[in-house]
């Protein structure tokens, strides 16, 4: 009988476990829905720099923890990048060197993707960046593959360490841009646009790739 018992009270404690390992599961699945909800609305709603910038490093963060989530994250922050306008000089400013620029949001929101895991990217889809602006944004070493980006704008901008990997940069702009480090193989460049100041790698024929010198 207490052989029995002893049995009976080792097999609520496991039931018990399992209920209370199931119930700390829910909570954090919970709690990073809604974690995630709340960024993608500061994202989505509000012009307040620092809440918008909250928004993004939450984004990046959860992307980071919870692999099923990571896909995900980089869909929205593509969305909010795609379209954004420049960043050109103030009026009164004397010194206008180095605009126009990606703005600081759109900078971190570029960075978060560029540090994106491909092995998370779900099969069948691709992340739209196409006809977004990358004007001297800090690009360097950023994870670019398999990424739909035709027609964007990449003007005197540092591609350093880019990879490019199967990328779709049909029509994209490269004027000044220096791509001597960048990693090309696969990638789609027909029609993509570069002048006498464009920097390939070596051994890289434009032409043959199907770019166009303006």
């Amino acid at each position: 009988m207490a052989y029995k018992n002893l049995k009976l009270a080792e097999r609520k404690i496991e039931l018990d476990a399992k209920k209370s390992k199931k119930d700390i599961e829910i909570a954090e699945s919970r709690f990073i829905t809604e974690r995630f909800s709340k960024a993608v609305e500061q994202l989505v709603t509000n012009n307040n720099i620092t809440v918008v910038m909250s928004g993004i490093y939450t984004l990046s963060k959860i992307a980071s923890d919870s692999p099923e989530y990571h896909f995900l994250v980089m869909k929205v922050l593509a969305s909010f990048i795609r379209g954004k306008p420049l960043e050109y000089a103030p009026q009164d400013s004397s010194n206008s060197q180095g605009y126009p620029k990606v703005r600081l949001t759109i900078q971190e929101a570029i960075t978060a993707i560029g540090q994106r895991n491909y092995r998370y990217d779900v099969s069948g889809e691709t992340l739209d960046l196409s006809r977004s602006l990358f004007v001297r944004a800090n690009l360097v070493n950023a994870n670019f593959r398999g990424i739909n980006l035709r027609e964007a704008n990449f003007g005197n901008t540092n591609l350093e360490g880019v990879d490019f990997s199967g990328a779709d940069l049909e029509g994209a702009i490269f004027y000044g841009s220096d791509l001597r480090n960048a990693i090309l193989k696969d990638t789609k460049l027909k029609g993509a646009k570069y002048c006498s100041e464009t920097r390939f790698p070596s051994n890289f024929d434009p032409d043959i790739e199907g770019m166009e010198k303006q």
